[in-house]
């Protein structure tokens, strides 16, 4: 895709787009929110989505009109709620790309969206070119729903496998449900990222390749399944049966924002730090982003680092950001 060439696309342009695509023709979750413009307003959901497509899109033209027709081609389902999740994941990717193409690289960056090889045609979704090393990043979110009501029914959480099944039994009102770790979606993540990244780093042994993935506001989920001591997916007990080491993945960025976009879509006000949906945050506000390296991989430039504004996990940003064997909720 030619950078050079001079972008010209408008709010209404791409607002006018969003009317004539399958988001109004089919039944769609977002048709609520992008509706508020053709009634005289704007909902900051929808407003959030297109601003942020548009600052793309002068970064990489097509990105815009594209990646609504992305989001417009998961609908025709009333109320189905893969839909529902599916959608989030992709606003996930906006929000990461956004940060990405919109931060002052300290080099001429070039921005390759959902990129492929001679051998693959696996895509991450962007490669930013023009430093010392080509980076890869892959965005991913988990599926929330079955999890949420699974939270709000039992009073008991394993946040790791570290635990017998007779010492399960054994737990206070563990009859009364147990809620066992959520860390079979990183394992997939890296799967996934692992085959992406692997022809690039052979055609480039400068490539390094990065899972950014948007987690909900149970970061020590995520953070358990890669690092704890008897589990963890980047430790040498990895629950992983087949022990997989994903080389090619060189670290996983986790960022806290998927129920941000849920609350947003829902209508209910955002927390924290975040002033509107789509909102990365600024380097030192809670909540903070984490970086975990891959042992097994190549580290990570500080650049891409800074950009994504994700340090190493520490006690100091809060119990939280420690890995945890399991929770009682009560």
């Amino acid at each position: 895709m030619d950078q050079t060439m001079k972008d010209t696309l408008t709010e209404d342009d791409l607002y006018q787009h969003i009317f004539e695509s399958k988001i109004f023709s089919n039944w769609h979750y977002y048709a609520y929110h992008f509706d508020y413009r053709r009634r005289g307003s704007d909902h900051p959901f929808a407003q959030s989505i297109v601003n942020a497509c548009i600052d793309c899109n002068k970064k990489l033209p097509g990105f815009a009109k594209g990646f609504i027709d992305a989001i417009a081609s998961i609908s025709g389902r009333e109320k189905y709620e893969s839909h529902y999740e599916q959608l989030l994941q992709r606003i996930s990717e906006l929000h990461v790309i956004h940060k990405l193409l919109t931060y002052e690289w300290p080099f001429e960056a070039i921005f390759q969206w959902e990129p492929t090889t001679q051998t693959s045609k696996k895509k991450p979704e962007l490669n930013i070119e023009g430093g010392s090393k080509t980076f890869g990043i892959e965005v991913k979110a988990p599926s929330l729903l079955s999890h949420i009501k699974i939270l709000q029914s039992n009073p008991t959480q394993l946040s790791a496998r570290n635990f017998t099944n007779d010492e399960i039994e054994q737990l206070p009102d563990a009859e009364k449900g147990i809620t066992y770790p959520r860390d079979n979606p990183l394992k997939d993540f890296l799967i996934s990222a692992e085959s992406k990244f692997r022809p690039f780093k052979e055609e480039n042994p400068e490539f390094s390749g990065v899972l950014v993935v948007v987690w909900d506001d149970f970061i020590y989920e995520p953070i358990s399944a890669l690092l704890h001591e008897k589990s963890g997916l980047f430790t040498p007990n990895s629950f992983d049966p087949d022990k997989n080491t994903f080389p090619n993945v060189d670290g996983v960025v986790l960022i806290r924002h998927l129920h941000q976009l849920m609350r947003a879509a829902g209508d209910r006000p955002l927390v924290d730090s975040c002033h509107h949906p789509l909102d990365y945050g600024r380097d030192g506000e809670y909540p903070p982003k984490v970086f975990i390296s891959n042992p097994y991989g190549n580290g990570v430039s500080k650049s891409l680092l800074e950009c994504l504004q994700a340090y190493t996990p520490s006690k100091e940003m809060g119990a939280e950001y420690s890995t945890s064997d399991l929770i009682w909720w009560s």
